[in-house]
């Protein structure tokens, strides 16, 4: 997990998960300017550990609308734990429980300021999605080789067959700062100071109510979590 400490570079953070409920709660108490305040957030129910997030209609999402849970991964492409997340535990999620209509899978960026990719290329990804590419672009920025240059991230423009010059109109504008802005700024309402950070639970009224899951566990303890949501709900 990737964090960031006032008045210093981040550094890499691994805790041990404890248990409060059904679900397992890893917290961090590091402040991460993020942005202004995000109205569709609420950090509820303290005592409980349930957090709940407003999720927006338009937002890419893997899996079956009527999936009984929701994860929202907060995601820097620049960090090096989210990249170990999308190679080792990313591809047994999906197997086990998103393509078996059981989780539906939704990412949000959180860009360290010590990244200097990471903000361009959470634009590249809201930009490849103008073209039906958002979840192709998202995975590539986080394969473990990729190059987040813009003349790397341009190369995986053509890789995935977009309209390359639409493409770079869009990065070059910034057309999506104001949405990364607010994602960002939502996690920090919520707690969530560091990369990846996840939050597992269950929609209603179009908000997920749930905990938070903190950095890049091994694939049991993400098994651990679904499971006992699932049996919760």
């Amino acid at each position: 997990m990737q964090r960031r400490e006032p008045g210093r570079r981040g550094r890499p953070l691994m805790r041990r998960m404890r248990w409060r409920g059904a679900l397992p709660v890893l917290a961090l108490g590091v402040a991460l300017a993020a942005g202004a305040p995000a109205d569709p957030v609420s950090a509820e129910a303290a005592d409980s550990g349930e957090l709940q997030l407003r999720l927006e209609a338009d937002e890419a999402v893997r899996g079956s609308a009527s999936a009984p849970l929701t994860m929202v991964e907060f995601t820097d492409y620049q960090c090096p734990y989210c990249r170990r997340f999308q190679a080792e535990v990313w591809p047994r999620l999906k197997r086990d429980y998103v393509d078996t209509g059981k989780l539906r899978f939704i990412v949000r960026d959180l860009p360290l300021t010590f990244h200097a990719h990471a903000k361009p290329a959470a634009e590249a990804a809201h930009c490849a999605g103008e073209q039906g590419r958002f979840w192709p672009m998202h995975d590539a920025l986080l394969a473990t080789t990729t190059d987040l240059s813009p003349r790397g991230i341009e190369g995986q423009a053509r890789a995935l067959g977009l309209d390359v010059a639409r493409f770079d109109a869009c990065v070059a504008a910034g057309r999506y700062a104001a949405v990364i802005a607010r994602n960002a700024a939502a996690a920090d309402a919520l707690g969530l100071r560091g990369t990846p950070a996840f939050l597992v639970g269950t929609v209603q009224h179009g908000t997920l109510q749930g905990r938070a899951v903190m950095g890049a566990l091994p694939y049991a303890d993400f098994d651990a979590v679904v499971r006992a949501a699932l049996a919760a709900n």
